[in-house]
């Protein structure tokens, strides 16, 4: 009864911890009934109690996941057990450590199970770092500043490994059996190691030599662009004309649009940048370009002098945008601000890149599905954290955000209906940061850490065997049988 009353706490927690609106306290605490009730039970019984608390964890997400993305059962299937994975291999592993007075290793090696799922995904799946707890941080700036150091993949580990530290120090009629000392020895390290990281990043500031007056604004449209030369494409884009032109009356100098705003051929094209174009400001909009029997998710980059560039996105939705052929270049303007749309930001490679080459801020246009608005937009916070650049995102059916390179929301707003921001002074120098100079290094760390944590198991377990086949030179006296005595 206990096991099953901690699975489902474990599974509310997840439920509140997780998913696209998050309370990320919760996140913490989800996994230390499972751990504690783990040491308990036997490991079968334990990994049941892990597979029911993840599935209630996910209650909230399967609805999205089926609903709004459309994503076929099988994927949705395949998500839910990878999460089930590691959670399981989690539990399991952090209990047999754990009763085996190794929490040392229990603490600071278990997590990279979690770690290195999260990252096998983001490498072989189609949606990119988009599956990660870190996100579930994205509100709590003094955790969030970790991934300027390892990239999401700290978070994840912080957040696997305070759990199972408090499990050590909570758990057990015995403590000399779970080693509360060495637990809290490696909790203390790991919170001081972070918070002293977290302090100095926090004290880091961007130079107010250089702010940039940007505005953003999202107006009512079709989710996948409105031919503009129909009559309803034509208001809408004289309504965009009249708000952009109002920006940059109060001072815009930089104006972003949302993703896919308009459908447009080589042959409308001129009707856009000419209803857009200002000379004090340069204008992104997202549009749908129709080219040669291709269509391109595109952001169209109309700059003060008249002439135009084109980015088109390069990580499209699946199954949402198969439709449409992706694109493969970078647009850095001025050497300083790159250029992406929407799901782009779910790769931290490519973002790094636009650092690598001198990127400051990142103009997005983006499309969101409203009720993954807050989700969607604090992982563009997150990647600019990274990176120690500014985000501004603009996204119909989500949120207006601008970021600044310490994860400082400088200006946001819902889109629910018609909404536009303008943030009078953005940031448009970052600052150098060590995930963005080394990439995802910390994974590979998760590796090693792995195989300790494995091998101290196999190797517990290889030094009792011997002992309980001799049990009798131990001090205890086996048992004869009557041929013995006779």
């Amino acid at each position: 009864m206990m096991t099953i009353v901690a699975a489902l706490l474990s599974g509310l927690l997840w439920l509140g911890g997780t998913g696209l609106h998050p309370v990320a306290a919760l996140t913490w605490l989800a996994p230390v009934p499972l751990i504690l009730a783990s040491l308990r039970v036997r490991p079968r019984t334990a990994l049941g109690a892990t597979v029911l608390a993840w599935s209630i964890g996910q209650l909230g997400l399967v609805g999205y996941y089926l609903g709004t993305l459309r994503l076929p059962v099988p994927v949705v299937a395949g998500v839910t057990l990878l999460g089930l994975a590691l959670a399981g291999g989690t539990v399991l592993l952090a209990r047999e450590l754990l009763l085996r007075r190794r929490s040392v290793a229990a603490v600071l090696c278990v997590p990279s199970v979690w770690v290195l799922g999260e990252y096998a995904a983001s490498r072989l799946l189609p949606n990119g770092a988009w599956w990660s707890l870190a996100y579930t941080q994205a509100d709590v700036r003094p955790v969030i500043q970790v991934t300027a150091l390892t990239g999401v993949w700290g978070v994840t580990y912080l957040l696997l490994a305070v759990p199972i530290a408090l499990a050590a120090l909570l758990g057990g009629a015995r403590p000399s059996r779970i080693g509360r000392r060495p637990a809290l020895a490696c909790l203390l390290a790991l919170l001081l190691g972070a918070g002293g990281w977290s302090a100095w990043s926090l004290s880091r500031s961007p130079d107010p030599a250089a702010p940039l007056t940007v505005g953003l604004v999202a107006l009512r449209q079709p989710e996948d662009g409105i031919p503009i030369d129909e009559p309803a494409g034509r208001d809408l884009l004289t309504r965009y004309g009249a708000r952009v032109a109002g920006l940059v009356a109060r001072g815009a100098r930089v104006v972003v649009l949302p993703e896919k705003v308009f459908a447009v051929t080589d042959s409308t094209l001129p009707l856009l940048v000419d209803a857009l174009h200002q000379p004090g400001a340069r204008v992104v909009v997202g549009a749908v370009l129709r080219r040669a029997g291709t269509a391109s998710n595109v952001a169209l980059v109309l700059d003060p002098d008249g002439t135009s560039t084109t980015y088109a996105k390069q990580h499209l939705v699946p199954g949402l945008e198969d439709w449409m052929t992706p694109g493969d270049d970078d647009v850095l303007l001025d050497g300083r601000f790159g250029v992406a749309i929407c799901k782009d930001l779910d790769f931290p490679g490519l973002v790094r890149g636009y650092r690598a080459r001198g990127a400051t801020m990142l103009l997005v246009p983006a499309l969101d599905f409203t009720s993954d608005g807050w989700l969607h937009g604090r992982m563009a916070l997150v990647r600019g954290v990274e990176n120690g650049l500014t985000v501004v995102r603009a996204a119909w059916l989500g949120r207006l955000t601008v970021t600044d390179p310490g994860g400082r929301l400088v200006g946001e707003t819902t889109t629910a209906g018609d909404a536009e921001l303008l943030v009078p002074a953005a940031p448009t120098t970052g600052w150098g940061t060590v995930y963005a100079r080394t990439g995802d290094w910390f994974p590979l760390l998760s590796v090693v850490l792995l195989v300790v944590a494995v091998g101290g198991v196999r190797r517990r377990r290889a030094a009792s065997e011997p002992q309980s086949a001799t049990s009798g030179s131990s001090g205890r006296t086996r048992p004869r049988r009557p041929a013995d005595r006779a």
